[in-house]
């Protein structure tokens, strides 16, 4: 697993590296042309040295591209467009290199005009390769006619204009999902450039059911720990924010998930107003001032500052937190070391700030449930592969906001599942490898709560 995640490192290297042998030939080219004036003709032995340059970079590129091409789900063909030219490029440097070595020269000789066609040549075929390289990264279509013939969308002027996908959902997911989703790279066999493709969906089935956050692939990834091995956007790309997921869950759920819906035709409208007024740019004096982003989406609860000495201190024991929103402060915690033992008390003065808590696999006791309770405003709680048990749940069930819960690995069993169905907020309970029984699973209660143990 180790060995997979190096390579897959160096992969994500390519676009960094692709650079270098493409600077390299591109500056052979120009010194090969500059030696036709006598001012420049001192160039000329560089020629050589720099196409060597070119295709030594040039083979590491193919090599950590090699590398990229296992970790995604590219279209086959402009990868193997892209694969071959970039071979090309990379053997061609050395050949040319070969004919100005001294050894091949003594063989025969090529004039310096046939010399400068070939590097022209050259010049051709690294454009093309990087032409597919571009297909790869931003869609097959981004140097089309359409790109420039495309009319620029026609922004709406009041939220009573405004379409719920079209103009409020599709931008979410063009900004935050279609770098990964798009033609020339379809991870997961998923495109989300229309509202069908959603519907299609890949190879998990639609992206989306109608009148179901809860039941939606999309929505479930995008809502996932943000180490979760299925969370999107993956490979550090932004997340979708508070906002914008609260915005899919209303769609999906009021909105039934429809195509061409008004946003005031969609019920409960009222309550996403000031999020759809800061999406279009739309001044929030048309809003009620009852109607805030902070009461429709956002615990009202959580502190709007934060104590930043208690927050050093935390980092400095061990602590890895991450900023999620700023008006209110909302933070994600986490403790990285697995030989150490986390000084919880360190995250007493920010507790409130806490959403986020993640103490996996840290041979934690039930002893840990009280310094947890006090974290009244936390939505996601990670505690799989510690020593807890059954008396975990009196602490956990006063908080009123947790919404996922993982316990698997751990020594509970169904007397704890039974105490956190009380729990109103709570949707998702992970419980595999636990002492639950297997009646347990898929079982679900009036407030929709999903219990995974496989």
């Amino acid at each position: 697993m180790i060995l997979l995640d190096i390579f897959s490192y160096l992969g994500r290297m390519h676009p960094l590296v692709v650079h270098l042998p493409i600077g390299f030939l591109v500056l052979a080219a120009v010194f090969d042309l500059l030696t036709y004036k006598s001012n420049y003709a001192f160039l000329k032995p560089a020629v050589p040295l720099i196409l060597l340059l070119g295709g030594i970079s040039a083979t590491i590129a193919c090599i950590m591209g090699w590398f990229l091409s296992q970790t995604g789900d590219y279209d086959y063909l402009i990868l193997r467009n892209h694969k071959y030219t970039g071979i090309s490029v990379a053997v061609v440097s050395f050949i040319f290199y070969g004919l100005k070595s001294s050894f091949l020269q003594a063989i025969f000789q090529l004039s310096d005009k046939t010399f400068s066609g070939l590097l022209l040549a050259q010049m051709c075929l690294l454009s093309y390769a990087g032409h597919q390289g571009g297909n790869l990264t931003h869609g097959a279509d981004y140097l089309s006619l359409s790109q420039i013939t495309q009319k620029e969308k026609v922004q709406v002027s009041s939220l009573s204009q405004a379409k719920v996908f079209e103009d409020l959902v599709l931008p979410v997911l063009e900004n935050k999902c279609q770098q990964c989703h798009q033609q020339g790279k379809k991870k997961g066999d998923l495109l989300l450039l229309t509202y069908q493709d959603l519907l299609k969906g890949g190879k998990n089935g639609p992206a989306i059911v109608l009148g179901s956050s809860a039941k939606s692939e999309l929505f479930r990834r995008v809502t996932l720990p943000a180490d979760h091995k299925e969370f999107m956007p993956t490979d550090g790309k932004p997340a979708l924010t508070p906002e914008e997921i609260a915005l899919l869950k209303w769609w999906l759920d009021e909105g039934k998930g429809a195509e061409n819906i008004g946003f005031t035709a969609v019920p409960h409208h009222e309550k996403m107003m000031a999020v759809a007024s800061s999406m279009l740019g739309i001044a929030a004096t048309t809003l009620p001032q009852e109607s805030t982003i902070v009461q429709a989406i956002i615990n009202p609860n959580i502190p709007k500052q934060v104590d930043e000495k208690a927050l050093q201190n935390a980092i400095a024991g061990g602590f890895n937190i991450r900023l999620m929103n700023h008006n209110p402060v909302m933070l994600d915690v986490s403790f990285i070391d697995k030989k150490a033992t986390p000084n919880l008390a360190l995250l007493v003065p920010l507790a409130k700030n806490i959403v986020w808590l993640n103490l996996n696999q840290l041979n934690l006791s039930n002893k840990v449930g009280a310094s947890i309770a006090q974290m009244s405003n936390l939505e996601k709680l990670r505690l799989e592969k510690n020593n807890i048990g059954d008396g975990i749940a009196s602490d956990l069930i006063g908080l009123q906001h947790l919404n996922s819960l993982n316990l698997n690995e751990t020594q509970v069993s169904n007397v704890t599942v039974t105490e956190l169905k009380k729990l109103k907020s709570l949707q998702h309970l992970y419980v595999w490898r636990t002492k639950v029984l297997e009646t347990q699973p898929n079982e679900t209660n009036a407030h929709a709560l999903k219990i995974i143990s496989k």
